[in-house]
């Protein structure tokens, strides 16, 4: 190994270090967090840096990362997700891997999540749902967690508890038998969830929100759904994507948005170098995707081109893949990425949606907060 490669594993780590202690970003992460601060003056949002923290008790609506990663492992990404706060109410979009403790390191109870909204059924977007369900019920929460997603959804969430935890199931009914009689609170007889698969349209509206979603182009089967969503509120609004290709749903939904969240997995052509599917020829071409269909994902240069569509105010990139990530999470992905292009990947990623659109630039890092404020 030479002596760059060895710091840059040592700058890695240390990054790794800080995500897991909480603390102050540091490495790379600190390079998108300086970006995301200068462009936020830009616009009607502003950014918190990952050791910042949400007072639900406050109204208001904040947006916060709380996995910025793809499919495979990153220990300096957890899954791509994200957490809507409206008025203290906790609205969380897909639960991959590491989204309960990083809401944790905003200071945000897990058991506080009030709404639950998946986009689609892939293993790294519902990864921790079944812990988040089997924790919450153990630790006594009493409150309906109510959980929306494209077809599918109910029979995911029924298997998670009654097949693949069916023996804490058996667990948890068996310890309220002999549960202390003087203790008042207790878990539930039933966990408490309330799960529903959705369509297009509103699928939730208060006095403070309203919780749209449309179908996306990710699943190339024509009986699977991909959703991607838009939160309104008297603050203002953010589109989230799962992942997709761009898709007509996205555009629809992230007209004239405060910030659009939205994944960018997929290099532009010639960014990366060859020996991974994602720097394949056959991958970046329509015709052949359309021939034999495969789960549709979104490059830079595109998601810029879709932000200026729609006008956006803000443009978040998300579902980012581990390229400068860790050896073992470099190598691990190398089916996909081939070998790592080097940390000046990023700024060709910021450099190639500037291109096309002209408003803030933001690569999504674990914790960022963004306060919206009209």
């Amino acid at each position: 190994m030479s002596k760059d490669e060895s710091e840059q594993v040592d700058k890695n780590r240390r990054v790794v270090l800080a995500a897991l202690a909480g603390g102050a970003m540091t490495g790379a992460a600190a390079l998108t967090g300086q970006q995301a601060r200068a462009a936020s003056s830009e616009t009607e949002t502003t950014e918190q840096s990952a050791s910042s923290s949400i007072d639900l008790s406050k109204n208001g609506m904040q947006l916060i990362i709380t996995g910025s990663g793809s499919a495979l492992p990153d220990p300096l990404r957890g899954g791509a997700s994200c957490a809507v706060v409206v008025d203290g109410v906790v609205l969380q979009f897909d639960c991959g891997r590491r989204v309960l403790e990083n809401l944790m390191l905003v200071g945000i109870n897990p058991m506080k999540i009030d709404h639950l909204f998946f986009t689609h059924m892939h293993f790294d977007h519902i990864a921790d749902y079944d812990y988040f369900m089997i924790s919450n019920w153990i630790a006594g929460r009493q409150e309906l967690v109510h959980v929306y997603g494209p077809k599918g959804t109910e029979r995911m969430s029924e298997g998670a508890l009654r097949q693949m935890h069916a023996m804490d199931y058996d667990f948890v009914h068996e310890i309220l038998t002999y549960w202390p009689p003087h203790m008042k609170k207790r878990p539930t007889q039933e966990p408490p969830f309330k799960v529903k698969d959705v369509s297009p349209g509103v699928i939730l509206e208060t006095d403070s929100f309203k919780v749209s979603c449309l179908h996306t182009d990710h699943l190339p089967f024509p009986n699977m759904s991909s959703l991607g969503y838009r939160v309104d509120s008297d603050y203002g609004s953010v589109a989230i994507s799962g992942d997709t290709a761009i898709s007509e749903g996205m555009l629809k939904l992230a007209k004239g948005v405060d910030i659009l969240v939205h994944e960018c997995v997929k290099p532009d052509l010639g960014m990366t170098p060859g020996g991974g599917k994602f720097s394949s020829k056959d991958f970046h071409s329509d015709k052949l995707m359309k021939k034999r269909p495969q789960t549709g994902h979104t490059s830079p240069s595109q998601l810029g081109q879709l932000a200026a569509d729609a006008g956006v105010k803000k443009l978040i990139a998300y579902h980012l893949a581990p390229y400068t990530s860790v050896p073992a999470a470099v190598e691990m992905s190398s089916l996909y990425l081939g070998p790592s292009p080097g940390p000046a990947i990023w700024a060709e990623f910021s450099a190639a949606m500037k291109k096309k659109y002209s408003g803030p630039v933001v690569l999504a890092e674990d914790r960022m907060i963004f306060d919206i404020k009209k």
